[in-house]
């Protein structure tokens, strides 16, 4: 992956992704330490929001409950010796208890409410003394005093955050209270402290973070340009090194000379110039041993190759008059089988001679084709592809009589199409001429011709063996079944016309049924 990565790349180009790498590096390892840092800040902030509240939770658990223990002590008392009637007692348990209270900041201090929402202590808001403040939300919409009374029911009490009036500055803050009850009495008994120092706290947290991380990125930034510089200057001193013994070797070669080895400052350079020097030397000797082979090489080649053109041309020559003298006597035979027949009617082995002559008839077709395909351009024209079929299927007729079958035609009149007629005839006689050769005795073959959406469809369908392979029938020659002879070229000229002429062919065999199915379009 790396090769390729590098692979014909010049060593200024190397440099330059060089220093976008360490570039990259560098912000990578900031980001990094920036994260570091801002997860210690945040895992600091939530320490000391956990601690901060864990300390005034604890607080104002300790003073409530110490409310209530002097509650409890000062109601079992009483109940022993009845010094005190109820309310008076009660009187003597408020005014210590509003007593107790941290003058400072108005915290810790301890109020009271029965279970109707009726203050009963306040030592901070004594005017609503006697006031029933159940239904008294917090800007929040929170019901205070319901939440204190409700939750002061559970066993072991517990804790509310609202907005309440701070009395040092007169102004709404957040606070939590911590509330408990007294059942005997129906009281809720709480105590509270107000939670914006922590605010004060954070803030000055935040403060020391930017501070810090400022610190270190100042300090990162100096580290790696300084690292980058030093890396940088090394770099391209060695580089410039490299660069001089690379140039020198190149040169060298260039002018096909020795590389001279103490010209080169590495030792694995020198190494390699050494083993260049070798191979120079051997190649001159090969060069020159080479030259003189090629030389008596060329004048056999050129000889060989006067021989293979003759050769060629002869075989050619051999080849045309081959067809063109089968093709004189074919001609006549066929003519005079005709005439036979036009004088005295139908003969079964007249039939025969006919049928034999018309296959070697395609077969010449198919050989003059094959001469003359390389050689002449086959234009396209307007061909009644109809009235075209008609006629090679009447062509066929007698040599599938001759082989006890039977042809069935459903040919759409008037499909025009424009294509070379002589190709035309190709993909049709050696369709049916394939039909024919592998089709069961007394078997009918049919075909077809009609228009399919924008398409003509051409197809010929017999029953026969099923075509094991179809994708090898269209090679040069490859037979199905060699016991019924032929050359192997029919269907390989269809699939050349077919893939030049954009024909797409679609062959369908099985259940003893074969179907060649072509579509023009």
């Amino acid at each position: 992956m790396l090769n390729r990565l590098f692979y014909n790349k010049s060593i200024n180009k190397f440099n330059r992704l060089s220093f976008f790498i360490t570039l990259i590096l560098t912000a990578f390892i900031i980001v990094l330490v920036l994260l570091n840092t801002y997860t210690e800040y945040k895992n600091d902030i939530e320490k000391i929001e956990k601690d901060y509240y864990k300390v005034q939770k604890d607080f104002i658990k300790k003073e409530t409950i110490r409310a209530l223990n002097f509650i409890k002590y000062k109601y079992t008392q009483n109940n022993k010796n009845h010094k005190q009637n109820l309310q008076e007692l009660q009187k003597e348990i408020i005014d210590v208890i509003e007593k107790i209270r941290n003058e400072r900041d108005g915290t810790g201090y301890v109020f009271i409410y029965n279970f109707d929402g009726i203050n009963i202590a306040d030592p901070i808001l004594k005017q609503n003394a006697g006031k029933n403040l159940i239904e008294f939300t917090d800007p929040n919409g929170k019901k205070v005093i319901k939440e204190l009374i409700d939750i002061s029911q559970k066993p072991e009490g517990g804790y509310v955050q609202y907005v309440w009036n701070k009395p040092t500055t007169n102004t709404l803050a957040p606070k939590i209270s911590y509330a408990v009850s007294f059942k005997p009495w129906r009281w809720m008994i709480g105590s509270g402290v107000y939670i914006d120092e922590i605010e004060k706290v954070l803030k000055q947290k935040k403060k020391d973070y930017n501070r810090k991380i400022i610190t270190y990125i100042v300090q990162i930034l100096a580290l790696s340009i300084f690292l980058f510089i030093i890396g940088t200057m090394m770099y391209q001193y060695f580089t410039m090194l490299v660069r001089q013994d690379i140039e020198k070797i190149r040169l060298t070669l260039k002018n096909t000379d020795i590389i001279d080895l103490n010209d080169l400052t590495f030792k694995e350079f020198r190494r390699i110039a050494n083993h260049t020097n070798a191979l120079t030397k051997e190649l001159t000797q090969l060069n020159i041993n080479l030259e003189h082979k090629v030389e008596q090489r060329t004048i056999e080649l050129k000889a060989s190759e006067q021989y293979a053109h003759n050769l060629v041309q002869s075989q050619d020559k051999f080849l045309k008059n081959a067809i063109h003298e089968i093709n004189t006597p074919l001609g006549i035979m066929i003519v005079n089988i005709d005439l036979f027949k036009m004088k005295y009617g139908n003969n079964k082995y007249l039939s025969k001679i006919e049928a034999g002559a018309k296959i070697v008839h395609n077969i010449y077709n198919d050989l003059s084709y094959l001469v003359k395909k390389d050689r002449i351009t086959y234009e396209k024209q307007h061909i009644d592809f109809s009235q075209f079929l008609v006629q090679r299927v009447d062509f066929f007729d007698e040599i599938a009589f001759g082989n006890n079958l039977k042809i069935t035609t459903d040919i759409e009149d008037n499909i025009f199409i424009n294509f070379n007629e002589t190709q035309l005839q190709r993909i049709c006689d050696n369709t049916l001429s394939n039909a024919i050769k592998y089709s069961f005795a007394n078997t009918a073959i049919k075909v077809q011709l009609n228009k399919l959406d924008e398409n003509i469809v051409f197809s010929v369908q017999n029953e026969g063996e099923t075509i094991d392979d179809t994708s090898k029938i269209f090679q040069r020659y490859y037979r199905e079944d060699d016991a019924r002879g032929g050359f192997g070229l029919g269907l390989n000229i269809i699939y050349e016309i077919c893939q030049n002429n954009d024909v797409n062919i679609d062959i369908e065999s099985n259940n003893q049924q074969t179907s060649f199915i072509y579509k023009f379009s």
